[in-house]
C-alpha cells in the first residue's frame, strides 16, 4: 500500500517513529508522503532523505554521557540548549540536501510566535527546517527567521496531517506522542517500571529536573510565590457561595466527577519540569483531538507518555522496539 506519515512531537518518544516506519517497510508498504513535527520532522526528515538508517544505528549507540555532551548549553537566552551540535549531527546524515530535492515529498512544521500560525516548509534546506521544528519552549533556543520567532511545532499541531492531504495515498499513518494521560502509568511503562525506576535518577531529564527543582526552592522564588498566594482573588468568596458579580462559585474541586488523580497528583513527588511536560502534553493532546476531528487517519498509533521522557535521548533501542510493537498492533487492527 502506499502510505501517507504523519509523526507527531514529543521528545525523545519520537524514536517510536523508527520503528513504526521499521515496520511499514517490513510489511511492504511504500511511503509517499512524510509531514513531521519537532522529533517528528527530524525522523521524518532523514527518511525522506535516505539518512534514517544511518542515523537509527548513530542513535542506538548514545550512551547518556554523550546526550550530555550534546547538549550546548546556553544562558541568557530563551532555552538552555542551543542545539547547534545536534543540528551539526542530523545534517550529516541528510547531506545538506533541500527539501524540494528530496524523492519522497515532506513537510516540516513549526510554530510562528510573531504571527501566532503554524508554518510549513516545503522547501529551502533540510536541517534549519528540522531546526526550527524542534525548538522546544524553554529547553531548545527558538530560530528567528526574517523578523519572525519559530518554535516547535507541536505548540500549533502536534500531528500535523493537512500537509500529506495534497498527496494521493492509500492510507495516512498518525503517530501521537502524547497516549494516554499523562498521570496513569501505560501498560508498557508498567511492565518495564523496574527498569525505568533504576535509570530515573540518572538521566538527562532528572538531572534537568534536579536543577529546576534548586531555582524554584530558592529564598527568591519562594519569597515570591508567598506574595501572590497570600493577594486575595478578584471575584471569588468561600467555596459554595457567591462572587462579587453575584454569580455562585460553583462545587468544590472535591465534589467535581474524574477529580482524584489530580488531587493524589498534588501529593506525589513530581518535579517542576515533569510538572510543565505534562501541562504541555495536556494541551497538545488537546489540540490534537480536535484537529483529528476535522481530518481523520485511517490508521492512528498512540505511543504513551509514560514510556520515556521528554529527553531520554540515551533510551533508542528500546523506544524504536516499542514503535514497532504499536505499530504491528495498529497495522493488524486495520488488515494492513
Amino acid at each position: 500500500m502506499r502510505l501517507s506519515l504523519v509523526l507527531g512531537s514529543g521528545g525523545a518518544r519520537g524514536y517510536a517513529h523508527i520503528g513504526v516506519i521499521e515496520e511499514a517497510k517490513a510489511r511492504g508498504h511504500e511511503i509517499v508522503a512524510i509531514s513531521g513535527c519537532s522529533i517528528g520532522a527530524l525522523v521524518g526528515g532523514l527518511e525522506a532523505a535516505g539518512g534514517l538508517d544511518d542515523f537509527t544505528e548513530w542513535a542506538r549507540g548514545l550512551s547518556q554521557l554523550q546526550v550530555i555532551r550534546m547538549l550546548d548549553l546556553t544562558l541568557g537566552e530563551a532555552g538552555f540548549v542551543k542545539a547547534d551540535r545536534i543540528i551539526e549531527e542530523v545534517n550529516g546524515f541528510c547531506g545538506g540536501v533541500r527539501i524540494e530535492d528530496l524523492p519522497i515529498p515532506f513537510t516540516a512544521v513549526a510554530s510562528d510566535l510573531t504571527a501566532r500560525r503554524e508554518v510549513w516548509f516545503q522547501e529551502g534546506m533540510l536541517y534549519k527546517a528540522i531546526r526550527a521544528s524542534i525548538a522546544m519552549p524553554g529547553v531548545i533556543t527558538p530560530v528567528r527567521m526574517q523578523g519572525h520567532i519559530l518554535v516547535d511545532g507541536g505548540v500549533c499541531n502536534p500531528v500535523p496531517m493537512e500537509p500529506t492531504l495534497s498527496e494521493p495515498s492509500d492510507a495516512t499513518v498518525a503517530v501521537s506522542l502524547a497516549g494516554g494521560s499523562p498521570l496513569v502509568q501505560s501498560r508498557w511503562a508498567v511492565a518495564n517500571s523496574d527498569e525505568i525506576h533504576a535509570e530515573k535518577d540518572g538521566t538527562v531529564a532528572s538531572r534537568v529536573a534536579r536543577e529546576f527543582e534548586e531555582l524554584m526552592q530558592s529564598e527568591t522564588v519562594r519569597s515570591l510565590q508567598a506574595r501572590i498566594a497570600s493577594r486575595p482573588r478578584r471575584g471569588t468568596a468561600e467555596a459554595g457561595g457567591t462572587t462579587e458579580a453575584g454569580g455562585t462559585t460553583g462545587d468544590s474541586i472535591t465534589d467535581l466527577p474524574g477529580t482524584a488523580d489530580l488531587i493524589e497528583l498534588g501529593k506525589a513527588d513530581i518535579s517542576t519540569l515533569d510538572l510543565a511536560q505534562q501541562a504541555i502534553s495536556t494541551m497538545q493532546s488537546m489540540i490534537e483531538r480536535y484537529r483529528a476531528a476535522a481530518n481523520p487517519a485511517q490508521v492512528r498509533i498512540a505511543v504513551p507518555l509514560g514510556a520515556g521522557g521528554t529527553l531520554d535521548f540515551h533510551r533508542a533501542s528500546e523506544l524504536i522496539e516499542l514503535g514497532r510493537e504499536l505499530a504491528a498492533e495498529a497495522f493488524d487492527r486495520a488488515g494492513i
